[in-house]
């Protein structure tokens, strides 16, 4: 290992802000006081058994333990919601920032299952892990001192032989845990990425296979889940099994030693078993735990992948520049492996055709340009300043983006447009609609603007998604607009009404498309892979 990598780990900042860490120290802290007074309270008890004290010493130790638990428990759960709350914060930042060319479908599902059950399962540390973890390995431990005090060195060091037996046994069940869950994580992150694949295409899947043989991939993944998760539940059941046989065996143990040796105190005998109990009864959390935990290391694992992503590179305060006006072009960028020394002009106003054969480009090149990622060669510039000069929400304001698979989010006509501008008025929207061809769409419901989309845009057909992703855009009102074979869903005579309206915008237009070229009237052209 190099030293430039040692020093990036070194570096490299923590998940958890140093409120969090702090809050999770007090928790800690607060635990282990917890231990400390309720082995307190049971060794206070089974003094007050073996020499009758009274009761108000015991009653007292008590209470002072479960207004501590009390205590810790509460602020643990305010704790876990404030780490999950800065844990999605830091994830919503790293995924803000990475490079686009990162997302595909694997890490799409680890992102998923991260944010759907990952940091969820980090809010329990406080309230739960940090108890199981801290709690109940030292309940036995400080329980051994009562054992000592009440019934000598000979008999502590009986019942810590015991704890040790069962303490190990719990280790046992935990690697054997630990296998089955790794394989587990790994069919859950098949099965969402499956899934995701599944809905993303199941009108294509649908028309190519019909109805019951489109679920025939996902059926197969979720039979090897099923059968993943047959394994995972017979290693779980041992797991219980051995936690079970652990919890008896030092409160079977030590009353058969006691019978064996002839001990005849029965004061001193209940007040021995009562510790021995209290002593054993963590064991069997710890051992049902061990999925919990190991979910979490997972998750925590995960995590990291994915706030490392690779990001695009930020200029710090002093190099970030503002454009001087809109004009972009690109100077000898390559980008592999199809994009080669390529130089574009397109200054303000223009319109830029980008053709060339399937393969060749065009939409990486489009990509350079909106830097959603960076040339390996080349420099791109806007208002001729370089992009990675111009911070990345100026940049964005610059540009609107139309794909051909357009995405439309569950909701309304009138939520979709209002993403491009989020204080715009139910009559700019309409305005905008009806500018982009949408009218029959808006008349053909008494809800107009505020109509249902249905899931993803279903209610919509392709052409109806595009024109509603080119209202979105055009409100925005950027000066540039990037048109990737965004009108491939439209028929010829709605394609040329859109076509007019584009010539008409006073910005820039890049645009791909594969259908008559000559209804844009570009004025500017380049070609890749000739």
């Amino acid at each position: 290992m190099n030293a430039s990598t040692l020093n990036e780990k070194s570096t490299r900042k923590s998940p958890f802000s140093r409120d969090s860490r702090n809050r999770v120290l007090a928790i800690s802290l607060g635990w282990i006081v917890v231990a400390a007074l309720e082995a307190t309270a049971y060794t206070t008890l089974a003094l007050a058994i073996v020499h009758h004290h009274p009761p108000v010493t015991v009653v007292t130790s008590a209470a002072i333990a479960m207004l501590m638990t009390v205590l810790v428990t509460r602020a643990g759960f305010l704790s876990g919601a404030r780490l999950s709350g800065d844990l999605y914060a830091a994830l919503g930042n790293a995924l803000a920032r990475a490079k686009l060319s990162w997302f595909s479908g694997e890490h799409q599902a680890e992102v998923m299952v991260l944010a759907g059950r990952g940091i969820p399962g980090f809010m329990s540390i406080p309230a739960h892990q940090l108890q199981s973890l801290l709690h109940a390995p030292l309940i036995p431990l400080l329980l051994l001192i009562g054992l000592g005090l009440v019934g000598g060195l000979e008999i502590m060091l009986v019942a810590g032989c015991l704890l040790a037996m069962s303490l190990g046994m719990q280790f046992f069940a935990q690697r054997a845990l630990k296998r089955i869950d790794i394989e587990r994580h790994t069919r859950d992150l098949n099965t969402a990425q499956s899934t995701q694949e599944l809905i993303d295409h199941l009108e294509l899947l649908r028309n190519a296979a019909g109805p019951v043989l489109a679920l025939k991939r996902i059926e197969c993944q979720w039979e090897h889940q099923e059968q993943a998760m047959a394994r995972i539940n017979r290693g779980a059941a041992i797991a219980v099994f051995i936690s079970a046989l652990a919890g008896a065996l030092p409160l079977v143990g030590l009353a058969s030693y006691l019978i064996f040796t002839g001990f005849n105190n029965p004061g001193q005998l209940l007040a021995l078993l009562v510790l021995i109990t209290r002593a054993a009864a963590p064991m069997e959390e710890l051992a049902l735990s061990g999925l919990v935990i190991n979910d979490l290391r997972a998750a925590l694992k995960d995590y990291h992948q994915i706030i490392d992503a690779p990001a695009l590179p930020e200029a710090g305060p002093d190099e970030v520049k503002q454009p001087e006006g809109y004009g972009l072009a690109a100077t000898q960028v390559s980008h592999s492996p199809m994009l080669h020394d390529i130089s574009v002009d397109a200054p303000e106003g223009a319109r830029l055709l980008i053709v060339g054969p399937t393969g060749s480009g065009k939409s990486t090149l489009i990509e350079l340009l909106m830097r959603f990622d960076d040339p390996e060669r080349g420099e791109i510039t806007l208002g001729k300043v370089p992009l990675a000069k111009i911070r990345y929400e100026d940049l964005m304001a610059h540009i609107a983006y139309v794909g051909q698979d357009p995405v439309i989010f569950t909701g309304t006509l009138a939520d979709n447009i209002r993403i491009g501008k989020p204080h715009a008025s139910d009559a700019d929207l309409e305005k905008i609609a009806r500018y982009v061809t949408l009218g029959s769409v808006i008349d053909r419901s008494p809800l107009g603007i505020e109509q249902p989309v249905g899931h993803q845009g279903s209610a919509l057909s392709g052409g109806e998604r595009q024109r509603l992703a080119l209202a979105r855009a055009l409100i925005k009102g950027a000066p540039i607009l990037v048109l990737d074979e965004a009108t491939s869903a439209l028929d010829q005579n709605t394609e040329k009404e859109i076509a007019k309206i584009i010539r008409r915008l006073p910005g820039t237009v890049i645009l791909v498309t594969h259908r008559n070229e000559t209804i844009w009237a570009p004025t500017h052209t380049i070609m890749l892979g000739g």
